[in-house]
C-alpha cells in the first residue's frame, strides 16, 4: 500500500482546497496515475480573480429607517416621498406586503399613518433597527460580491440596495434596478417576536433560517437568480443545472463564503448531502426523474420546505439544486469552461456527461 507521509499530505490537502470541491477533488488526486505529480503542483483556482482594480462602493438605502422615522411629520408628503424614491419597490411593499389596497389610493396616506402608528409594528422596527442600524459590514460584503460580478460582467448594471421591512414576506426582492433585502427576515429564530409569530403564519423551517450569516448570499442569489435563469419548458435535467448554474455564479463571487451559506443549508443539511449524493442520484434515476416535466416532481427538488419530498425528512429542501450544483462544478472542472461559456453552454446533456457522483 502506498504511504504518505504528513508532509506530503498537507501539500495535497493545501492544493485541493484551492478548488470548491475538496472532498471530490482529494478522492481523485489519491487514485489518479499522476498521483506524484499532482501532490507536488498545485493547479490555479479558475475562480480566484483579481478585483482590486474595480472601483465600487455600495451603500444601502435605508427604506424602513426613512418610514418609521421620517424627516417630516405629513404623512401625505411621507407617502409621495416614499413612492417617489422608490417606485415599484415601495408599491410592491404597500400593496402586496402590507395587503394595504392601491398605493394610489386617496386613503392610502391614512393607511399607512395607520400602519406607522402600530405599536407591534413600532417594536418590530425596534428590533430589526437594534440588529442593523449599523449596516456597513454587510455593505462591505456586498461591495466586494459585486466587484467580482462586475469582473465577469463589466457592462452590467450594478442594482442600488434597499433594506427594508417586509412584513415577514421576502428576504430579498430583485426589481428593475433594485435590490430590496427584508432585514425582518434576518432577525433570528430565537428573537421573541419572532418566536411569537405562530408557525401558521410562518414556518418553522423558515424561521430557522433566519440568521443574518444568509443576508448577503441571499440578496446575491435572487439577483442572480432574476437575471440569468434560463426560463424554458424545462424538463428535470435543465431545471437543476440551471440552478447549478446560478450556483455556480455564486461560486465566482462569494468566493470567501461557505456551500452551506451560498445554498442556505445548516452545516449538518450540507453534510447530509455529501453522504448521501450516490443514494439521490439512485433516487433520480430509478424513480425516472432526470427527463420528467412533471412540475409537481420538479418542484419537489427545487422549492424551500422543511425537507426534500422524496427523500428522507433529515434531508434538506431543493436537494435537486444542490445536485445540479454539482453537475455543474464537475462540467467546469472536467473543460475549464468559463464562467461566461458555462453559462452559454444549454446542451445539458453535455453538462451531465461529466458528473460522477460516485467520486
Amino acid at each position: 500500500m502506498l504511504k504518505i507521509d504528513a508532509e506530503v499530505l498537507s501539500i495535497v490537502i493545501i492544493c485541493t482546497n484551492l478548488h470548491h470541491q475538496t472532498t471530490r477533488m482529494l478522492k481523485k488526486i489519491l487514485f489518479t496515475p499522476l498521483l506524484l505529480l499532482s501532490l507536488f503542483s498545485c493547479e490555479p483556482d479558475p475562480l480566484d480573480v483579481d478585483t482590486s482594480s474595480i472601483e465600487l462602493e455600495i451603500k444601502a438605502k435605508r427604506m424602513e429607517q426613512e418610514l418609521f422615522q421620517p424627516e417630516s411629520t405629513n404623512i401625505n408628503e411621507i407617502h409621495g416621498q416614499l413612492l417617489g424614491k422608490y417606485g415599484a419597490l415601495y408599491q410592491l411593499f404597500f400593496e402586496n406586503m402590507l395587503g394595504e389596497g392601491s398605493v394610489h389610493d386617496p386613503m392610502a396616506s391614512s393607511y399607512l399613518e395607520k400602519f406607522i402608528g402600530n405599536k407591534d409594528m413600532q417594536n418590530f422596527y425596534l428590533e430589526i433597527d437594534s440588529k442593523f442600524h449599523d449596516f456597513s459590514a454587510y455593505e462591505s460584503e456586498i461591495t466586494d460580491a459585486f466587484k467580482h460580478y462586475k469582473y465577469y460582467f463589466p457592462d452590467s448594471t450594478i442594482p442600488e440596495i434597499v433594506t427594508f421591512y417586509s412584513n415577514f414576506n421576502a428576504n430579498a426582492f430583485p426589481l428593475e434596478n433594485r435590490l430590496g433585502i427584508g432585514l425582518d427576515m434576518y432577525l433570528g429564530a430565537e428573537n421573541e417576536i419572532v418566536k411569537s409569530i405562530p408557525t401558521s403564519s410562518l414556518p418553522q423551517f423558515i424561521k430557522d433560517k433566519m440568521d443574518s450569516k444568509f443576508l448577503v448570499a441571499d440578496g446575491l442569489k435572487y439577483w442572480l437568480f432574476n437575471r440569468f435563469f434560463e426560463e424554458d419548458n424545462h424538463d428535470f435535467l435543465a431545471e437543476i443545472i440551471s440552478s447549478g448554474k446560478i450556483m455556480y455564479l455564486m461560486d465566482a463571487i462569494l468566493p470567501n463564503k461557505s456551500d452551506a451559506i451560498k445554498i442556505g443549508y445548516t452545516e449538518e443539511e450540507l453534510n447530509w448531502c455529501e453522504k448521501s449524493e450516490v443514494n439521490i442520484w439512485e433516487i433520480l434515476i430509478n424513480e425516472e426523474l432526470l427527463y420528467s416535466k412533471d412540475r409537481k416532481k420538479i418542484a419537489q427538488f427545487t422549492v424551500n420546505g422543511p425537507f426534500t419530498k422524496g427523500l428522507p425528512e433529515e434531508s434538506p429542501s431543493m436537494v435537486g439544486v444542490w445536485i445540479g450544483w454539482q453537475m455543474v462544478r464537475d462540467y467546469a472542472e472536467d473543460t475549464g469552461a468559463s464562467v461566461l461559456d458555462l453559462l452559454a453552454e444549454t446542451n445539458y446533456r453535455k453538462i451531465l456527461k461529466s458528473y460522477n457522483p460516485n467520486e
